[in-house]
């Protein structure tokens, strides 16, 4: 019997399911699961995995093979226990030092190993396969010489020499390279340029142990940097510079860097961390530190620098282009649509269209960095043209109808347009300083033989840094008093402190009616204000979703927001309401 490659592919929130690859778009990858395809965009999966399937892709369409589907043979299932002595019967995929790959019911699992009994970690490392044994040596000149290897990426070594804005290789804990710059590490989350101008962010969880330490090390780096940073912009408001005109604003400048090399370039933009430029010849801008150029220039940037905001112009922007929307090229809400500012919360939409991301400002503590949330527009339909193989899949956005402008004013934005299956949407969002207001329709195209239903999502983070190496005190120091709450349709109020589990917390409410959620709310220290989710309507289908894993509140959760009786429409009057107030 023949074994087809199977690979573990990993989703945004750390998910896990070992399957073949079958094909891949510009947009999705096709898996093969025990003879089951399924379809997985590529905006869901981790930054690994996203370069896997697009490193696949072009292997096939280069002409090498890919393993198709074979026949698999039936894996025996096993007990799986946790601390709360709950058991899960299901197949043995994989496992690491952290966690346990499982499959139930043809659906994967990721179980962390710290919350497993003892003798299922035992289980675990009995079923892990041995590691392999060292190749044999062959005799020279009795086979004929093998094809040379594909060259593998060598991970950045965290104890050599490091350079802040070189690549660096980053590797997953399934041994997956990554090329990417480094941006930022807060503890737990790694943010990462990948490209020209495409950031990512990464979960510890996501990297061996190598990069782990890689990213602290080069956080401990950043943060150096940004302190001598901090330092030079009081060195530059005491600068000597030339003196310039508005007109030289829109000039080539020549720019000489600490080596004498020159470039020549229009002055964009300019701050603490350095210079925007629009290089000669090419398309798009870049961003150079202030260390790398001459005296002289630096004084001819602080001197432009220092005219452009005299003069206050317009921030610069990108139109509109294909399935994305115009949006700011710089600025602190880089890549959003629309921004709307207030005391208390600042709202964007982001170039997508279909997606908006809110910071909740804390009023009691205004130097701390804000906490986010995300609310997105979805689609979802049921691919039935193979009836043995029925699969959930959504809609793409190929094109906007009169796109809107990028915006920091507009306090009622509608974004209409065109899905892949030529069905019509529109979206809409309204803001003002107490909230936002969120609806939306579509329609199918005539004969649209596989329906399509909208909903709205709301992502709730979690905001323990490294939670999983944290104690109970230090969790505690971070929560504070923070809580969800939720309001059933019927009965009272239910309180979820964020440093008690879940599953304790649904015990003392065992038995009480619930009748459905009619509002949730997030509040407590941690957050100053107080932001609440609920719909402005009767009949709405509204619920909460916490992922397999995530046993305490402070772990975070999702929200759904749909209209059961018409899939295809959440009118105004029953649109999704969003309340942020103080507390």
């Amino acid at each position: 019997m023949v074994w087809a490659k199977t690979y573990v592919w990993t989703d945004l929130n750390g998910q896990k399911i070992e399957a073949e690859f079958v094909r891949a778009d510009e947009s999705t990858v096709t898996i093969s699961m025990e003879g089951q395809e399924l379809d997985l965009p590529l905006d869901s999966l981790s930054a690994f995995s996203k370069a896997l399937a697009i490193k696949l892709r072009k292997e096939a369409s280069s002409g090498q093979t890919t393993p198709q589907p074979v026949q698999k043979i039936s894996k025996p299932l096993y007990d799986w226990k946790d601390l709360q002595g709950r058991v899960i019967r299901a197949e043995f995929v994989n496992a690491t030092a952290t966690a346990v790959q499982v499959s139930w019911n043809g659906q994967p699992f990721v179980l962390p190993m710290a919350n497993l009994s003892e003798e299922s970690k035992q289980l675990a490392r009995r079923l892990s396969p041995p590691p392999p044994p060292p190749a044999p040596v062959v005799a020279e000149k009795t086979q004929p010489t093998p094809a040379p290897p594909s060259p593998q990426m060598e991970p950045t070594d965290p104890d050599g020499p490091l350079d802040l804005d070189a690549v660096q290789v980053w590797m997953s804990d399934d041994g997956r390279p990554l090329r990417a710059k480094f941006i930022d590490f807060d503890g737990e989350q790694l943010e990462l340029l990948v490209g020209q101008d495409r950031s990512i962010n990464l979960g510890i969880s996501d990297l061996d142990k190598n990069s782990v330490k890689l990213a602290e090390k080069l956080g401990e780096l950043n943060d150096q940097r940004k302190k001598k940073l901090e330092a030079f912009a009081k060195q530059r408001l005491k600068m000597k510079v030339p003196g310039v005109t508005a007109g030289d604003l829109q000039k080539t400048h020549s720019f000489e860097n600490t080596e004498g090399n020159t470039i020549s370039a229009i002055f964009i933009d300019a701050d603490n961390d350095g210079a925007i430029l629009q290089l000669t010849g090419r398309s798009t801008p870049v961003e150079l530190p202030w260390n790398k150029f001459s005296s002289s220039s630096q004084a001819l940037i602080e001197a432009l620098r220092r005219k452009a905001k005299q003069l206050k112009p317009a921030v610069t922007s990108v139109p509109a282009k294909g399935s994305k929307l115009g949006y700011f090229a710089n600025g602190p809400f880089k890549g959003y649509n629309t921004v709307i500012q207030t005391e208390k919360f600042d709202a964007a939409l982001s170039s997508s269209g279909a997606s908006v991301k809110i910071w909740l400002k804390n009023s009691k503590a205004p130097s701390q960095t804000p906490k986010t949330f995300s609310v997105g527009f979805g689609t979802r339909y049921t691919d039935t043209s193979n009836p043995e193989k029925h699969r959930r899949r959504s809609r793409n956005i190929t094109g906007f109808e009169n796109p809107p402008e990028p915006s920091m004013k507009r306090d009622h934005t509608t974004v209409t347009g065109t899905f892949n299956n030529g069905g019509k949407f529109q979206y809409d969002i309204e803001v003002n300083d107490k909230g936002l207001l969120i609806w939306s329709k579509m329609t199918d195209p005539s004969g649209e033989k596989q329906p399509t239903s909208i909903r709205i999502g709301v992502s709730v983070p979690g905001i323990v840094p490294n939670s999983k190496n944290a104690t109970m005190p230090q969790i505690q120091s971070i929560v504070g008093d923070a809580s969800f709450y939720i309001d059933p349709v019927s009965g009272s109020r239910r309180q979820y402190p964020f440093d008690e589990k879940w599953a304790i917390t649904n015990t003392k409410y065992k038995g009480k009616a619930f009748n459905g959620m009619k509002a949730f709310t997030v509040m407590g220290s941690p957050y100053g204000n107080k932001i609440s989710f609920m719909p402005a309507g009767s009949g709405m289908s509204f619920s909460r979703d916490v992922a397999y894993g995530k046993t305490f509140p402070f772990q975070g959760l999702s929200l759904q927001y749909a209209n059961g009786s018409s899939p295809r429409s959440i009118p105004k009057n029953k649109a999704l309401k969003v309340i942020i107030t103080g507390q």
